[in-house]
């Protein structure tokens, strides 16, 4: 499976941006399925969940590789089109669309102005009941993505007022800052922290966006994060 699990990830790394997702996730969790159909793959890890993503581009491979897959439940970085064929069996429990944005290697960000920190195990219960997405997190998948990815906090007299980390795919995520702290910047601290981390460790940074958050795309933006395209996450019932 290691070998596989390479070669997979060079042949991925031909179109970076496009499969950046699923690079990261392949990179940072167990993976215990992989089916390959005329350079189309299925790929099954474990996150939170099983999670499947699929790297095709054409309905008859599609079709094809979910068909020799057998039972899915969680979609990960799903194309619009994909969504059809994927929930056509199975109606969707619920689907999260975001718009990717990736940051380029080429652009300059700013130094941090503010001291940024990393966060700790001791955060993990307040950053869930702070967050606008507590449905989709657990105790666990916080704790493993604080313990084993970069991580961003401002701490106001011995408070922690916002924070950032990433997701179990790289994907810059969970950037948040308590309403009284607004409008003081600590967003965009928090996100130049994560990018400088990033790129020590010679990784892209990429974020998931839902396209009503206007102020995060406008965030991210003013960094010079591009946009990319549109992928959801489903939960087939």
């Amino acid at each position: 499976m290691k070998d596989k699990l390479n070669n997979l990830i060079l042949h991925l790394k031909k179109d970076k941006i496009t499969n950046i997702s699923t690079i990261g996730f392949i990179e940072n969790n167990p993976i215990s399925e992989i089916i390959e159909i005329n350079n189309s793959y299925l790929i099954k890890g474990t996150s939170d969940v099983e999670w499947t993503y699929v790297v095709c581009n054409n309905e008859s491979d599609l079709r094809a590789l979910l068909e020799k897959s057998g039972s899915n439940t969680y979609f990960a970085s799903v194309e619009d089109w994909m969504i059809p064929i994927i929930t056509e069996k199975r109606k969707a429990e619920w689907i999260l669309s975001t718009m990717r944005y990736y940051l380029p290697e080429d652009v300059e960000v700013p130094e941090n102005k503010l001291e940024v920190i990393p966060l700790t195990t001791d955060h993990i219960g307040f950053i869930i009941s702070q967050s606008n997405y507590k449905q989709f997190l657990t105790p666990a998948y916080v704790e493993e993505r604080i313990s084993k990815s970069i991580s961003a906090a401002i701490i106001k007299k011995d408070k922690l007022v916002a924070w950032g980390l990433t997701h179990d795919d790289g994907a810059l995520g969970s950037l948040h800052v308590l309403d009284e702290y607004r409008k003081k910047g600590y967003g965009k601290e928090i996100l130049i922290s994560l990018i400088h981390q990033n790129r020590k460790l010679d990784k892209m940074s990429f974020a998931q966006i839902e396209e009503r958050n206007i102020n995060a795309a406008r965030l991210v933006e003013s960094l010079g994060f591009k946009k990319r395209r549109r992928v959801s996450w489903v939960k087939l019932s």
